[in-house]
């Protein structure tokens, strides 16, 4: 039986953890034992459905900021559980002090698990840059295998030294393309249930934080809503940003145009509902949510800061956020039309989940300490 730890450093209904249960769902837990750990758990729309197959939950000191108290705890846990596999998924270089507890603990495969691309913006940016370049720099060699959901987030998370030495595996954030295949009947429900009739519904699905950029996305909403009146935006996800950008639609005066949704286990019923799907992110390690719209048949506009990696169909269309709110109002003017085979794209470009889930089952499965299948298909020198 190979014990296996996922480690994230806050388990919510973020992209991580929706990667995590679309994985984990899947695979064949026969000969696996799998807990989630994170330093902060709170409610997420993810967990029970991992709870049901069988995937345990460790929280360590309920706060990400009590570093000391999260490594004793975790160094504990590793005592006590005594893993085969440490997956770390992990958005900055701090993260990656785990791998060097576990190594020092004797857990033989160590995977660095990149899935992020820059970090928000605070007073203390350029301090935490400076601590996730030296963070990145001590720990990404205390890896046994190195991973990444795009080029962009292997070259934000790992040194440049190490990117010349390991080959880096492009692990896909692999979706269960068909469940979201467009639905007319359902559309028609959920839309009645949001209070629409034929209005034109712009989508977005995403924490509500500054990376996603939902305040430009407002500003870029309201020019739309002069232009064509019938129009509705609807804003799926929940975060700290989410009282300011309430305040802001009041602001601008769309609030009575604006559906504030919350987090759903059921976002492909709300895809099916929108017209067009709006994706500003300042920076984004993949932007799966972007992959699901595609597989709902949904035209997508998105920013230059999405990896290529996420664009996987002709219906996705970029928008440097440098040509401002009169560009990206002209984009969604002109995005029209839903593509039929959506599901069948993403398939096609590597995203189906059931081979991703049998990727990194195999690599879990694995004795040596590199995790390595022996074939693998999404390798990058980068």
């Amino acid at each position: 039986m190979r014990r296996v730890c996922c480690f994230c450093e806050r388990w919510e209904s973020g992209g991580i953890e929706s990667f995590l249960r679309n994985v984990l769902t899947r695979m064949d837990m026969t000969d696996m034992e799998v807990d989630i750990v994170a330093s902060s758990i709170g409610e997420s729309v993810f967990t029970d459905a991992l709870r049901q197959n069988g995937v345990r939950f460790f929280e360590l000191s309920g706060s990400q900021r009590n570093i000391p108290e999260n490594h004793r705890r975790f160094r504990e846990l590793l005592r006590e559980r005594r893993y085969d596999v440490l997956h770390v998924n992990a958005y900055h270089g701090l993260t990656l002090a785990y791998l060097h507890i576990a190594k020092q603990e004797g857990v033989p495969l160590r995977i660095a698990h990149a899935h992020g691309a820059g970090l928000r913006k605070s007073l203390l940016r350029p301090l935490k840059l400076l601590i996730h370049r030296l963070a990145r720099e001590r720990y990404t060699r205390d890896a046994t295998a190195l991973w990444a959901c795009s080029q962009s987030a292997a070259k934000f998370l790992f040194p440049q030294k190490a990117l010349r030495l390991e080959p880096i595996k492009i692990i896909p954030n692999g979706i269960k393309a068909e469940r979201f295949r467009f639905d007319p009947f359902v559309r028609q429900t959920v839309r009645g249930e949001l209070g629409l009739g034929d209005e034109l519904l712009i989508g977005h699905v995403g924490r509500l934080c500054y990376e996603k950029n939902q305040s430009f996305l407002l500003d870029v909403f309201a020019r739309f809503h002069e232009r064509e009146p019938r129009s509705r935006l609807l804003l799926v996800g929940s975060g700290p940003e989410e009282s300011r950008l309430r305040e802001k639609a009041r602001e601008l005066r769309i609030a009575e145009t604006v559906i504030f949704y919350g987090t759903t286990s059921h976002v492909e019923r709300l895809l099916w509902a929108m017209d067009i799907f709006v994706f500003p992110s300042l920076f984004e390690g993949l932007g799966i949510a972007a992959i699901e719209a595609q597989a709902a048949g949904l035209p997508v506009i998105c920013s230059e800061r999405i990896p290529a990696e996420a664009r996987l169909t002709g219906h996705a269309r970029t928008v440097p956020l440098a040509r401002g709110i009169d560009a990206w109002t002209e984009a969604l003017l002109t995005a029209r039309g839903r593509s039929p085979d959506g599901p069948e794209a993403v398939r096609a470009a590597g995203y189906g989940i059931s081979d991703t889930a049998r990727e990194i089952e195999a690599c879990f499965l694995r004795s040596d300490a590199h995790g390595k299948p022996q074939n693998l298909s999404h390798h990058s020198g980068i």
